[in-house]
């Protein structure tokens, strides 16, 4: 399965209706839980192993993917990094059967720009969703928090 990561900015006007109208083919996450592009392929790709495996919580392979991108079985604290109605700083994960054609990307009201950039309230808002501490921080540097998320998601995908 092939697995495209673009990020932007999103306008939603009607929630339920945007996310049903694109179905099984993308994902959509809010950026100020996404450390960066690694951070929401990886997420992905271990998401449809699970699937293609049986091993999946979910019933959909898009909802197993966030509960992979928040590294958790709990589908309400997983939907906190889901987009909302109004203006959104978004990561898509493009999904396809096949290489993802260049049409599927195309999504109404994206605008493509860098979102994924870190702040200190993004940065503090991230170690607390995912319950790094600051012992974790001190051994492999706070350059390396993309690779503590990516652990917590190799947990997830172990214990669950």
């Amino acid at each position: 399965m092939d697995v495209v990561v673009k990020q932007g900015v999103l306008n939603v006007s009607n929630l339920e209706a945007f996310l049903s109208e694109y179905g099984e083919s993308a994902v959509f996450l809010n950026a100020g839980y996404i450390v960066d592009e690694d951070h929401a392929y990886f997420a992905a790709k271990k998401a449809i192993k699970a699937w293609i495996e049986r091993r999946s919580v979910a019933r959909t392979l898009p909802l197993e993917v966030i509960l992979y991108a928040a590294a958790t079985r709990q589908i309400n604290k997983a939907t906190t990094i889901g987009i909302k109605e109004g203006t959104n700083d978004v990561v898509i994960i493009f999904l396809g059967k096949e290489k993802v054609n260049e049409k599927k990307l195309r999504i109404k009201d994206f605008e493509e720009k860098e979102v994924l950039k870190m702040n200190r309230k993004k940065f503090e808002r991230i170690i607390q969703f995912f319950s790094i501490n600051k012992n974790e921080l001190e051994i492999v540097g706070k350059e390396k928090l993309s690779l503590l998320v990516r652990e917590r998601i190799v947990l997830f995908d172990l214990n669950k």
